[in-house]
């Protein structure tokens, strides 16, 4: 296996404008790059997370991927978890309080505009 220089993550929203606000505003992630369709955070050094509109109208290719919200989770860790739910809770109303992981980690989650479930935790 080759070694890997980053991991890109891309997902697919119908509210492509209120989800790229949402990760450049609410969450502060820098663009790094933007095309009609698709835009593209620096999440952290090797860790890229692209939002991408989709296709109108839909093509007929069977494999045109579409938004899938079930199972899949943005999860991003942290170095210091009760300074990230803070720096957010202004930002996001209704954000969840910090809790306890059963694996033993602090954690708080929120969704996108698009409802793609994301997870801020920091290790014990």
């Amino acid at each position: 296996m080759p070694a890997v220089k980053s991991l890109h993550t891309v997902l697919i929203c119908e509210k492509w404008e209120e989800c790229a606000a949402f990760y450049e505003e609410v969450l502060g992630f820098p663009i790094v790059e933007r095309r009609e369709r698709f835009v593209e955070f620096q999440v952290a050094p090797g860790a890229r997370l692209g939002i991408l509109r989709p296709l109108r109208p839909r093509p007929m290719d069977p494999d045109a991927p579409t938004p899938n919200r079930e199972g899949v989770i943005v999860s991003v860790r942290v170095e210091d978890i009760e300074a990230a739910h803070a720096g957010l809770k202004e930002r996001y109303p209704g954000l969840s309080a910090v809790r306890e992981h059963p694996w033993g980690a602090r954690v708080f989650e929120l969704r996108d505009p698009e409802g793609w479930r994301i997870e801020f935790w920091a290790s014990p």
